[in-house]
């Protein structure tokens, strides 16, 4: 009769520490779930500044928004009168 009650105390400690390591296994199943979602959710979001700043880059390469850019800085077109071109001599010695 005693054999039976120690096996039996056993069997339902070992019970009771299942169902806790099965408990605490699915609330962290739950943890890193709710982790990956916010990762992905973060990915998302950088693919879209990503994608925004590639159109971005595309509008301001424009000739046009790279003329206007330098327009607001003061800069003017080329003026041939105002140029002066150098001797092959001279570019070659000059640093």
């Amino acid at each position: 009769m005693i054999h039976i009650r120690i096996i039996v105390t056993a069997l339902a400690t070992v019970l009771m520490l299942s169902a806790l390591s099965l408990v605490t296994a699915q609330h962290r199943a739950r943890d890193l779930f709710a982790d990956l979602e916010a990762a992905q959710q973060l990915g998302r979001q950088d693919e879209a500044e990503g994608n925004r700043l590639l159109v971005e880059l595309g509008r301001a390469s424009q000739p046009a928004a790279i003329e206007a850019a330098a327009r607001q800085l003061g800069m003017r077109p080329i003026d041939p009168e105002h140029t002066a071109l150098l001797p092959p001599a001279a570019r070659a010695t000059r640093p």
